[in-house]
This record gives C-alpha cells, sequence and structure tokens, in this order.
C-alpha cells in the first residue's frame, strides 16, 4: 500500500496547475519586452463560474446573513461589475481565441475582471470561509467547496498576469475543469 503525503501531493498540484497556466497564458519576450497572451475562453469560462457561484452564495441565508445589508449591496454591486467587466473583455477580443494582455482595451477590460473578481473573494468567498467555519449543514459543506473552487479560479486568473508565478491558496482543486464543475454542482442544487 502507498501512502503519499500531503507535500507530495502538492509538489504533483502544483505541476498540474503550471502546465495548465501555459494553456492559459503565454509569454514572449523581444529583448526587453514582454508580451503576456491571455487564452479568451479560460478568462471567460472562470470569470463566468465565479459570476455563478458568487450570484448563488450571496442568495443563501447564512452568507446574506453574516454579510449584513451593506456588504451585500457591495457584492451585488461587485457581481454586476464582473458581468459587465467580462462582456467588455470579449468585446475586447472580439472573435479572437486569445488576445495580447498588452492591448489596452484588453488590459482594461482584464483588470476589471480582476478587480471584480477580488471583491467577490473579499466579499463573499471571506464569509463563507471564515463565518462558516462553525456551522454544519450540507449547504454549508456544499457553499465551502465551492468558494474553494471560486478561490482557485481568482488565483488562476491572478497568475495569467503574475509575473512572479501561481500561488494558490488552497490544494484543491488545481485542475480548473474540476473547480468550474464544483461549482456547477453548488449552483444547481442552492440556486
Amino acid at each position: 500500500m502507498t501512502h503519499i503525503s500531503r507535500r507530495s501531493l502538492l509538489r504533483a498540484g502544483a505541476g498540474t496547475l503550471a502546465a495548465g497556466l501555459l494553456a492559459a497564458c503565454t509569454v514572449t519576450k523581444s529583448g526587453t519586452t514582454t508580451t503576456l497572451t491571455l487564452n479568451v475562453g479560460e478568462v471567460v469560462d472562470y470569470g463566468n463560474a465565479v459570476l455563478s457561484f458568487a450570484s448563488t452564495a450571496i442568495g443563501l441565508s447564512f452568507v446574506s446573513a453574516a454579510m449584513g445589508t451593506a456588504n451585500v449591496t457591495l457584492a451585488n454591486t461587485a457581481i454586476a461589475g464582473l458581468k459587465s467587466s467580462l462582456t467588455a473583455f470579449q468585446t475586447a477580443a472580439g472573435s479572437s481565441t486569445s488576445v495580447s494582455y498588452d492591448n489596452a482595451s484588453v488590459k482594461t477590460a482584464f483588470d476589471s475582471v480582476l478587480a471584480d473578481v477580488e471583491k467577490i473573494d473579499s466579499l463573499i468567498i471571506a464569509v463563507i470561509v471564515g463565518t462558516a467555519a462553525n456551522l454544519s449543514s450540507s449547504v454549508v459543506t456544499q457553499a465551502k467547496t465551492a468558494a474553494g473552487a471560486a478561490e482557485t479560479l481568482i488565483d488562476l486568473l491572478k497568475a495569467m498576469v503574475d509575473m512572479s508565478g501561481a500561488r494558490l491558496r488552497s490544494a484543491a482543486p488545481v485542475d480548473p475543469d474540476a473547480a468550474i464543475g464544483q461549482i456547477a454542482i453548488f449552483t444547481a442544487t442552492q440556486g
């Protein structure tokens, strides 16, 4: 019987993540100029999954109660902002499957996507991860799992333009498709 240590699992996950990031973003260098090329489909898929998660999570009574009215309003604004910034990103990308982050309109739209997912992270995910730690139910468990998946996708979005490398907050799931699947299950059962 082979036992896999947590450290070995994390290293293997980091390798999987690095391979996934290569598909999501390419970096080319010409002299002192570095060009980042974003995979449009990945940005849109990750952003839409985070949007779906946030829209569902904010409707859960334990989440909205823990957030309070003012933060629910801020979160709803971030959700609307993410929807708009994803549309702006798709408009800037046009029919391209990949776009240069160095393009002004793409950079502006992508940076807006990042700003909005970070607000969702600090307003909704933080509440689920922090406040829900003392709660126990199948809904809370599903919300925590989906929050972890959303964190993964947010980290992957940030890593697309972070030249210092990806820093995932959690070990699982490192597979973006698995994260999107977990969010889909969450929204299907709670939406």
